[in-house]
C-alpha cells in the first residue's frame, strides 16, 4: 500500500529487498533493518515493517523478538520441499507447453540466449539471473500470474543457499546447456523429451544445492 507522506509503496520494497536476496547481495542470516530500510526508501518505519513482513510471509525472512529481521536459512529437508515444489511447477509447465502463447515462448528463449552468450567471467548477480530466469520463463508458459509470484518466492528462498558457493558464478553457469536442450525439445512438440531432460536438470541441481548446503553447515 503507499505510504502515506511519499507515496512509495510496501510492493516495491518488497520486489527491491527480495531482489537483493535472491542475488546474495543480502546473505543467509544477514539483518536486514527496518529503520535502514525505511531511510533508504524514504518511508516510515510503519511502511518498512509492513514491507519486511510480507517477506517474511513469503518464506524469505524470519523475526526475532528484540533483534529484528534476517534472512532465512533452509535447512537440508526444507530445501528437498522447494524442489518438489520446482517440479510441480515447471514438469506441469512443460506439459502443459503446447497452450503456451508466443510471447511466452518468446521469454524463454531470450532467457536461453543471454546464458549462452553470457561471458565466462560473469559475476554472481548475473550468473544467477541467467540461470532463474530461464526457470522463471518455463513456469510463465503457465500464463498464471499468480503462479508466477509463488515460483518468484521459491527461487529466492532457494538463493540464499546458492549464494553461499565460493564460486557462484560457475556454480550456475554450467547450466546452460541443458536449458537449450530441454527448449529444443520443447518448440519440436517433444514434450515427453523436455519432461525427461527437466526431471534430469532438477535432480543435478537439487543434488548440487543440498551438498553445497551440507559443505556451509545447513544440515540440520
Amino acid at each position: 500500500m503507499p505510504d502515506s507522506a511519499h507515496g512509495c509503496t510496501s510492493e516495491a520494497i518488497v520486489s527491491r529487498v527480495r531482489s537483493r536476496i535472491t542475488t546474495g547481495e543480502y546473505p543467509a542470516g544477514s539483518p536486514i533493518r527496518d529503520g535502514a530500510v525505511a531511510k533508504e526508501f524514504n518511508v516510515s518505519r510503519n511502511t518498512a515493517r509492513e514491507s519486511l513482513s510480507l517477506l517474511r510471509h513469503a518464506g524469505l525472512l524470519v523475526q526475532e523478538p528484540n533483534r529484528g529481521f534476517f534472512v532465512r536459512t533452509f535447512g537440508i529437508e526444507e530445501l528437498k520441499d522447494l524442489y518438489r515444489a520446482r517440479r510441480v511447477f515447471e514438469i506441469r509447465a512443460v506439459q502443459e507447453s503446447q497452450d503456451a502463447t508466443d510471447e511466452a515462448m518468446d521469454r524463454v528463449e531470450a532467457a536461453v540466449v543471454r546464458a549462452e552468450t553470457a561471458p565466462a567471467d560473469e559475476g554472481w548477480a548475473d550468473a544467477v539471473e541467467h540461470s532463474m530466469s530461464f526457470h522463471r520463463a518455463i513456469v510463465g508458459l503457465l500464463g498464471s500470474p499468480l503462479l508466477d509470484e509463488f515460483y518468484l518466492n521459491l527461487l529466492a528462498r532457494l538463493s540464499t543457499t546458492f549464494s553461499r558457493s565460493a564460486e557462484p558464478g560457475k556454480y550456475h553457469s554450467h547450466w546452460a546447456n541443458p536449458h537449450r536442450d530441454i527448449l529444443d525439445r520443447i518448440k519440436s512438440g517433444d514434450r515427453h523429451g523436455a519432461e525427461g531432460l527437466l526431471r534430469i536438470h532438477l535432480d543435478d541441481s537439487e543434488a548440487s544445492t543440498l551438498d553445497l548446503a551440507r559443505s556451509v553447515g545447513e544440515g540440520r
